[in-house]
C-alpha cells in the first residue's frame, strides 16, 4: 500500500511514497492538513470575536474567512484583504442608497441590484481586482435581500456588514502570516531552481538515442504550464518585499528563460542516422555540447549556484561550441560536407540550432543572476497581469445569467415571502456565478442530477439540526463543530485548488447554522427557512445554469481549440499580443485535459478522448514553434531575395491551412485542406536550403551560419507537417455526434 504525497507548490507528478514511512511527524507537515489547522482557527477566531462584541451576524464574519483563506500566501491575502474590505464598502453604501431610495418601487429597485449584481460577477471573472468586484456585488446582494423587509433599518445591515467583513479580514491577516506563512517569493526561488533541474531531465531525455520516441521533447512541450505558475507568484511575492520587488523584471526575465530553453528542447524530435557521417566525425565534440549544457542547467538547479561556478559553466559552454566548430570546418576541409544529404544536414541543423538557443538562454540566466546583486532598492518594477482589462465571453455571460437568477430569486422572495428568503436570493446567485468554473471540468453538465440529491442531504441535516439543536447553545460544542467542519473544508479544498459545488453548498450550510444562533431557542421554522432556502436557490439556479448558455465539457473544448488555433494566426501575421493572450497557449491544455473525462461514452465514441488529446498537443506545439521561429531566421545577402519570397509563401499556405481548421472545428463547412500546395512549398524551401547550403559552403561561410540556417528551415517544415498532422487528426473527429447538449 503507498500513499500520495504531493507538494502543491510544485506542479510535478506526485511521488509514491511507502505508506509506513509516513508517521506523525510528517503528518505535521504536510502542507493540506497545515493549511486546514489554519482554516479551522481563523474561522473559530472570527466567529468568537464576533460574538465578544455582540456583532448581529457572525456568520459573515465567517463567511470572510471562506473567501479570504483560498489566498494561501502572504502577499496575496494583503492584497484580497484590501480588495475585499474596498468592494464590502462600496457594496454596502450602493446597497443601503438602493434599499432606502427605490425599495419602494420594485420595477426599478430590483433590475438595478441586478444590473450591479451581474456586473461585479463579469468583473470577478477578469482576475484583476476579482475579490473587490466579488464583495461588491455579494455586499450589495447581502444588504439588499434583508433591508427590502425593513428599509428603514437597512443602515443596519451595512454598518453589520463591514464590521463582520473587517474582523474576517483581520484575523485571516494575523493567522496566515504568523502561523505556517508562506511566502510566494521564496517558493518562486525554490520553483525557479527546480524548474532548471527538471529542465535538464527533458533535454538527457530527448536525446536518449533508443526508440522513435523522444519522451524528454514532448514533456518539454508541457512545460509553458509551470512558468505560468512561476508568473503568478512572481505576481505574489512583488507585494511581499521591496527587495523582490525591484527586482521583478530580472525575474520576469528568468521565467522567459526558461521558456525558451524548454522550445528548444521541444523541437528535438528527430534523430540523426546511426550511420550518419555528422555522427563519425563530429559525435564527441556534439556529446561535449550535451554534456555541458546539462552541467550548466545543473548549476542552475542548485541553489549553490555562485557567480565562480556559472563562470565555470559559460568557459565549458564555449569550449564545447568552438569544439564542434571545429569538427564541422574538419569536415568541410575533407570534403565531406558535400556528401551529407540535404536532408541528414536539416536534422543535424536542427539539433545545432536548439543546442545554440539554450546556450544563449542559459548565457542570458546568468547575466540576469548577476544583476540580482547589483540592483539597488530605488527602482520599482509593477508586476506584470494575466489578465484581460475586461472579463472574457465566458464571464460576461456567467454576469448575465448569476444577474437574472438574482433578480427572478429576489422578486419571488418580495412577492412570495418563502421561508429562508434571504438565503434563497444568495443561494441562487452563489450557486450560478461560481458552479461552471468550479474545479473538475464538470461545468453545468449536471446542475439537475444535484438537485434530489442536495434535497435528500439537506432534509437529514436539517432533521439532525432540529435534534440536535439544542447542543448549539454550548460554545464548545458550537466551537467544535465549526473548527472541525472547518479543517475538513481546508484540507480538501487545499487539494482540489478551487470551490466544488458540493463545497459551495457546505459553505452556506456552515454559515446558515451560524446564523440559526444556539444561544437562543432555534425553533423548526428557522430550520425549515435554512432548507427551503437552500433547496430554492439550487433550484433556482440549475434552470439558469442549463437553459441559458449552459458551460458542457464538449461546448467548452471546441472553443479553447478555436482559441488556440486563433493565437496561432495571430502569431503567424505577427499581431502584437498582449501577455495574457499568450500566457493562454500554457493555461488552454490544462483546462481541456480538465474537461476531457466528462465526454466519456455514450457522450462520445471512445476513441475520440485521445483525438482530441493530440490535436490540442499538436495545435500548442505549432503555436510554440510559430513563437520560436518566426522573424528569427537571419539568411545572408546572396540568398535573402529568394528565401524570404520562400519563406512568405510557405507562410501564406500555413495560414489558410489554419483558417481552413478554424472553420471546420467552429462548425463551418469548409473544404478540405489541400495538401499538395503546402507539401510543395516545403518542397521548394528544401531545395532551396540544399542549394544555399552548397553555395555557403563554397563561400567559407562559418560551418554554425549554415547550420542555423538550415535549423530553421526545418523549423518551417515541421511547422507544416504540424499543420498537417492537425488537420489529419480533426478528419477523424466526430465532433457533430456529441456537441448537442444530452445531459438535460
Amino acid at each position: 500500500m503507498a500513499t500520495v504525497a504531493r507538494d502543491p507548490a510544485s506542479p510535478q507528478l506526485p511521488a509514491i511514497v511507502p505508506a509506513a514511512s509516513l508517521d506523525v511527524a510528517a503528518l505535521w507537515k504536510d502542507p493540506a492538513i497545515r493549511y486546514g489547522l489554519k482554516f479551522g482557527i481563523a474561522g473559530v477566531t472570527a466567529v468568537f470575536i464576533a460574538l465578544v462584541i455582540r456583532l448581529d451576524m457572525p456568520g459573515w464574519a465567517l463567511l470572510t474567512v471562506f473567501v479570504l483563506m483560498s489566498a494561501q500566501y502572504v502577499g496575496a491575502i494583503a492584497e484580497k484583504s484590501i480588495y475585499r474590505f474596498a468592494g464590502t464598502v462600496v457594496g454596502g453604501v450602493a446597497g443601503y442608497l438602493l434599499v432606502g431610495s427605490l425599495e419602494q418601487d420594485p420595477l426599478v429597485f430590483i433590475p438595478l441590484i441586478g444590473l450591479v449584481v451581474a456586473a461585479s460577477t463579469a468583473m470577478f471573472g477578469q482576475s484583476r481586482y476579482p475579490y473587490a468586484f466579488f464583495l461588491c456585488g455579494m455586499t450589495t446582494l447581502v444588504v439588499a435581500s434583508n433591508g427590502m423587509k425593513d428599509p428603514a433599518n437597512s443602515w443596519m445591515f451595512m454598518t453589520s456588514r463591514i464590521q463582520e467583513v473587517f474582523i474576517g479580514i483581520l484575523v485571516v491577516l494575523v493567522v496566515q502570516s504568523v502561523i505556517w506563512p508562506r511566502y510566494a517569493r521564496v517558493e518562486f526561488i525554490d520553483n525557479l531552481h527546480a524548474a532548471f533541474g527538471d529542465l535538464r531531465t527533458c533535454f538527457l531525455d530527448a536525446l536518449c538515442r533508443t526508440g522513435e520516441a523522444q519522451p524528454g521533447a514532448v514533456r518539454a512541450q508541457d512545460f509553458p504550464a509551470r512558468i505560468t505558475g512561476l508568473r503568478t507568484l512572481l505576481e505574489f511575492g512583488a507585494r511581499e518585499s521591496q527587495h523582490f520587488r525591484v527586482r521583478l523584471d530580472i525575474y520576469y526575465g528568468l521565467t522567459a528563460c526558461l521558456g525558451k530553453i524548454a522550445y528548444a528542447i521541444g523541437t528535438l524530435r528527430e534523430r540523426l542516422p546511426d550511420d550518419s557521417l555528422y555522427r563519425k566525425h563530429a559525435g564527441k565534440e556534439i556529446d561535449a555540447v550535451h554534456a555541458a549544457l546539462a552541467g550548466a542547467l545543473e548549476d542552475l538547479e542548485g541553489s549553490g549556484s555562485s557567480p565562480a561556478s556559472r563562470q565555470a559553466a559559460r568557459a565549458e559552454l564555449e569550449s564545447s561550441f568552438h569544439g564542434i566548430d571545429g569538427a564541422f570546418l574538419g569536415m568541410r576541409t575533407r570534403h565531406l560536407v558535400k556528401d551529407v544529404p540535404a536532408s541528414e544536414a536539416m536534422t543535424i541543423g536542427l539539433h545545432v540550432l536548439a543546442l545554440d538557443e539554450m546556450r544563449a538562454q542559459i548565457l542570458e540566466a546568468h547575466a540576469l543572476l548577476e544583476s540580482l546583486h547589483a540592483r539597488s532598492d530605488g527602482t520599482e518594477k509593477s508586476p506584470r497581469s494575466f489578465a484581460p482589462p475586461l472579463p472574457p465571453r465566458f464571464w460576461v455571460r456567467t454576469g448575465i445569467k448569476s444577474g437574472l437568477a438574482m433578480v427572478v430569486a429576489l422578486a419571488i422572495d418580495n412577492w412570495l415571502h418563502p421561508p429562508g428568503g434571504p438565503m434563497f436570493v444568495l443561494g441562487a446567485w452563489l450557486f450560478t456565478a461560481l458552479n461552471a468554473a468550479s474545479p473538475g471540468g464538470q461545468g453545468d453538465r449536471r446542475a439537475f442530477h444535484l438537485i434530489p440529491l442536495s434535497v435528500a442531504g439537506l432534509a437529514a441535516l436539517s432533521l439532525l439540526l432540529a435534534a440536535t439543536s439544542p447542543m448549539l447553545s454550548s460554545y464548545a460544542v458550537m466551537n467544535t463543530l465549526i473548527f472541525c467542519f472547518l479543517f475538513v473544508w481546508g484540507f480538501l479544498s487545499f487539494r482540489t485548488r478551487g470551490m466544488t459545488i458540493p463545497m459551495q453548498a457546505s459553505m452556506l450550510i456552515l454559515v446558515g447554522i451560524l446564523g440559526l444562533n444556539g444561544q437562543r431557542p432555534v425553533d423548526f421554522q428557522a430550520i425549515s427557512g435554512l432548507f427551503f432556502g437552500l433547496v430554492l436557490g439550487l433550484t433556482l439556479s440549475s434552470l439558469f445554469q442549463r437553459l441559458l448558455w449552459p458551460s458542457l465539457p464538449q461546448w467548452e473544448i471546441r472553443d479553447r481549440l478555436l482559441e488556440v488555433v486563433g493565437i496561432c494566426r495571430s502569431l503567424l501575421a505577427r499581431e502584437p499580443l498582449p501577455l495574457w493572450t499568450r500566457a493562454r497557449l500554457a493555461l488552454i491544455p490544462s483546462e481541456v485535459a480538465a474537461r476531457l473525462p466528462h465526454l466519456s461514452p455514450p457522450i462520445c465514441p471512445n476513441d475520440e478522448i485521445p483525438r482530441l488529446s493530440a490535436l490540442m498537443r499538436t495545435l500548442v506545439r505549432i503555436g510554440g514553434n510559430l513563437a520560436l521561429t518566426l522573424d528569427r531566421i537571419q539568411i545572408p545577402p546572396p540568398e535573402a531575395a529568394d528565401g524570404k519570397l520562400l519563406l512568405a509563401d510557405l507562410e501564406r499556405k500555413l495560414a489558410l491551412g489554419l483558417a481552413n481548421l478554424q472553420l471546420g472545428i467552429g462548425g463551418t463547412s469548409a473544404d478540405p485542406l489541400d495538401e499538395t500546395p503546402l507539401r510543395q512549398a516545403v518542397q521548394a524551401l528544401h531545395s532551396w536550403m540544399a542549394e544555399t547550403r552548397l553555395e555557403m559552403i563554397a563561400r567559407d561561410c562559418p560551418p554554425i551560419e549554415s547550420a542555423r540556417l538550415a535549423g530553421f528551415c526545418e523549423r518551417y517544415a515541421l511547422l507544416a507537417a504540424d499543420l498537417l498532422e492537425a488537420h489529419q487528426t480533426f478528419s477523424r473527429l466526430r465532433l457533430p455526434l456529441y456537441m448537442g447538449d444530452y445531459s438535460l
